[in-house]
């Protein structure tokens, strides 16, 4: 009997699935219209591609038993994950890709169990509108992102703090929203040491007014709007509020001062002025 479970458990670990190709450690399923992840997938395999296919989630059950992937490429498919959902703790997966499917939302979860990444692709995602603050909190190993050609109008600068060793970031093709509130992840991929591609032709979307603007454009103009810009009804404001406390300090400054004179010399008194006469005659 446990002769037969071993025997059976060594032909799951070796045969390669219908419709893929194997080598050695690498099983490739490109384009077979899968509908679902083949369940006979060497155990032993370090490299798994699953592109162009018709998947639309990631099994944790079936993926948490090919805990020796490296490499997974899931891209161009039709997968959704959850809010709360978590990507299967493969330890030793350092790059994986999930472009061009349909992620909404990357939240703490996502890949809190993928400690060892390396490369992170996540480009082509149009319906891709947020990455929470502390969603590669567990991913400091990152030396690669790409969000391009999704759906995010905003990134907060504070998601990448932890990622010492990640070098490039591709976030064109997004329609960022260049407004107040992009300033401060906009200075900080200005001033960066990681490299963004095509930097220099990633534009704006909205507002109207910096729409088509490059963000290495509107960055200054946020800063001239947003931290030092007054409207022409502000310098009027000002002016006349600065004509009213000098007005004001001089008027209160006049009127102690002839307080003070009046105070100190007094108006001689008419009554007094016939006693100063007999005084002058004697």
């Amino acid at each position: 009997m446990t002769l037969a479970l071993g025997m059976k458990w060594i032909e799951k670990a070796l045969s390669c699935p219908a419709k893929c190709t194997c080598n050695k450690w690498e099983v490739n399923c490109t384009g077979m219209n899968l509908d679902n992840i083949p369940t006979t997938i060497p155990l032993t395999s370090k490299k798994l591609i699953l592109a162009q296919n018709n998947l639309t989630n990631l099994p944790p059950l079936t993926m948490s038993y090919l805990d020796e992937l490296v490499h997974l490429d899931c891209s161009h498919n039709l997968i959704t994950m959850d809010l709360d959902f978590s990507f299967p703790g493969l330890v030793k997966l350092t790059y994986l890709d999930l472009s061009f499917n349909r992620l909404s939302h990357i939240t703490s979860f996502t890949f809190s169990q993928l400690s060892k990444l390396l490369l992170l692709n996540l480009s082509g995602n149009p319906m891709m509108v947020e990455i929470k603050e502390w969603a590669f909190e567990k991913n400091t190993l990152l030396r690669y992102i790409d969000v391009s050609d999704c759906g995010l109008a905003y990134l907060n600068a504070e998601i990448f703090n932890n990622l010492y060793r990640l070098r490039i970031l591709g976030i064109n093709g997004n329609p960022w929203n260049c407004d107040c509130k992009f300033l401060t992840f906009c200075k900080w991929l200005k001033n960066t040491a990681i490299k963004s591609p095509d930097f220099e032709n990633t534009t704006c979307s909205k507002p109207e007014k910096m729409k088509g603007l490059s963000l290495i454009e509107v960055e200054t103009k946020l800063h001239y709007l947003c931290l030092l810009h007054l409207e022409t009804e502000d310098f009027i404001y000002m002016s006349l509020l600065t004509f009213c406390v000098f007005f004001g300090g001089t008027l209160v400054a006049w009127l102690v001062g002839f307080g003070t004179v009046i105070y100190y010399h007094p108006v001689m008194r008419i009554y007094d002025e016939p006693e100063n006469e007999e005084y002058r005659m004697i």
